[in-house]
């Protein structure tokens, strides 16, 4: 687990017990290390994670540590660069200078010669660091006085709302603060967003993998956001797949569930007679399927048309058809409007042979639904609220009261006129 708070150091060597010896000395003194014995090792994590200063071996065994040195210039300005060195020249000197190398130090090291030059040099990176962040203090007060917004409580709200959309809060403000900035380096972000430097660092590889932000091809290294609209339609699309591949798991182990639990079912005498509570919608649902699909001669039904249409329109086709062909239903709702698909549903009806019959009423005094005499489920006609109970009953008592009321209100809207299409 890597320590923020403490300065992190990559030696690049290709001598192990160098890279040994100087991670000894330097974790004696607080310092975090990393180590890298090649070029192309160095590069790759200076490239997922930010490096306070990096101790740079001036021969390596896949390329030159000054051709190194210009790598890592570009890809990590802010980093300081220290060339150790066995190997000491005039020329080697000036070149490592002029690649961005922050000082030069000879072999053999003198520890303490060592420990005070990465010091100061750390002491001049925290000083750079303090001045970015005052510029951008500075830049986000004048934007905010002009627009009148206050950006550190724009970029909270901002973020949290964003983690809807597949984002971690810490990459959220990364990606807005990119987008206030237009192009910045990692550096400009953290001093903006008020995220650890290295935390930017680790973050924008996973960005750029998603591509919401980009990389610009310039020193230092810079990003910025793809395109506000773009980045938003990217990130919605793959919680839009990630939400169908979580359903279609979930549809692929419904029916393996179904299938197990039906294995654990003990032969105990079920309760041939009870009346049951359900208050749940989808429940409701799933019952009056159960209930048309045991239906086998007729269905009373006495319902709103709209939740007929409803019901009718989440059902399997197959399931529709085979109640249409087999199973004898009279229908009450009421006259409010839904005439038009009234008639439709009897013209449909009628091509399998076994029309619908069909009445109104002005007013529902109850809902209900009978199957056969055997069960029915049934509730408030004009309910005032959503999660009004509905009952479910196999009880022959019960049904046979049903029944009664549902024949009355059959026969009280005998000498009804079937109403006109409403205009």
């Amino acid at each position: 687990m890597i320590d923020q708070t403490k300065p992190h150091v990559l030696i690049v060597d290709d001598d192990e017990s160098i890279c040994k010896t100087l991670s000894a000395i330097l974790n004696a003194e607080g310092y975090q290390t990393t180590t890298a014995n090649t070029a192309k090792e160095a590069i790759e994590k200076t490239a997922n994670q930010f490096f306070n200063m990096i101790l740079l071996d001036i021969k390596l065994p896949d390329i030159d540590g000054i051709q190194l040195l210009a790598k890592l210039q570009e890809v990590s300005p802010q980093t300081k660069k220290i060339i150790v060195t066995g190997y000491p020249s005039l020329k080697n000197a000036v070149e490592a200078l002029n690649f961005g190398a922050d000082s030069y130090i000879m072999k053999p090291i003198d520890p303490s010669e060592l420990l005070k030059s990465i010091k100061a040099k750390l002491a001049v990176q925290q000083t750079d660091e303090k001045i970015t962040r005052r510029k951008l203090s500075e830049w986000v007060h004048m934007q905010s006085l002009k627009s009148g917004s206050n950006f550190p409580a724009f970029l909270e709200q901002t973020a949290r709302e964003l983690t809807d959309f597949g984002l971690t809060k810490t990459q959220a403000k990364i990606f807005v603060t990119l987008i206030s900035l237009g192009v910045a380096s990692a550096s400009e972000i953290a001093a903006l967003s008020k995220i650890r430097r290295e935390e930017v660092y680790r973050i924008i590889p996973e960005l750029e993998k998603r591509g919401i932000i980009t990389r610009k091809i310039q020193t230092p290294r810079k990003f910025a956001v793809t395109n506000p609209e773009a980045a938003i339609e990217i990130l919605t699309k793959t919680k839009f797949d990630a939400m169908k591949e979580e359903i279609n798991k979930v549809e692929r182990k419904r029916a393996e569930i179904v299938s197990r639990l039906r294995t654990i079912e003990l032969p105990v005498k079920k309760s041939v007679a009870s009346i049951e509570v359900i208050s749940q919608r989808n429940q409701v649902y799933a019952r009056l399927t159960e209930i048309a699909q045991n239906a086998k001669k007729y269905l009373d039904i006495a319902a709103k048309l709209e939740n007929l249409i409803l019901v009718y329109s989440n059902r399997s086709r197959n399931l529709t058809d085979h109640i249409l062909r087999k199973v004898k239903i009279r229908i009450i709702t009421e006259s409010h409007g839904y005439e038009g698909l009234a008639k439709e549903l009897v013209t449909a009806s009628k091509t399998s042979g076994n029309p619908v019959e069909l009445r109104f009423v002005e007013r529902l005094p109850f809902s209900l639904i009978i199957a056969d005499d055997a069960e029915a489920m049934w509730g408030e006609g004009q309910p005032a609220t959503e999660d009004f109970p509905v009952f479910w009953a196999n009880d022959p008592m019960q049904i046979a009261i049903l029944k009664m009321s549902f024949e009355n209100l059959w026969n009280e809207s005998a000498n009804k006129r079937f109403p006109r299409k409403t205009k």
